[in-house]
């Protein structure tokens, strides 16, 4: 989980980040709850690094093989 956090932080997760902090800010300013729920959507995705890239949305694959 640290990892996640703390690692990774390219160009588009900084923007993630900067239209949540400001939608966060407008939703307490105009009292939008809905504009709150976007706020959150776009911080989640920030901070968990999570949404589609240039390559789509895709799962990584992974695969553990603990034989080898």
């Amino acid at each position: 989980m640290k990892q996640i956090l703390f690692t990774n932080w390219h160009p588009m997760r900084w923007i993630r980040l900067a239209i949540g902090i400001f939608f966060i800010q407008q939703a307490f300013q105009y009292e939008l709850f809905l504009l709150g729920f976007v706020a959150a959507f776009f911080l989640f995705q920030a901070v968990f690094n999570t949404g589609c890239h240039l390559n789509g949305c895709e799962v990584p694959s992974y695969k553990n093989n603990k034989d080898e």
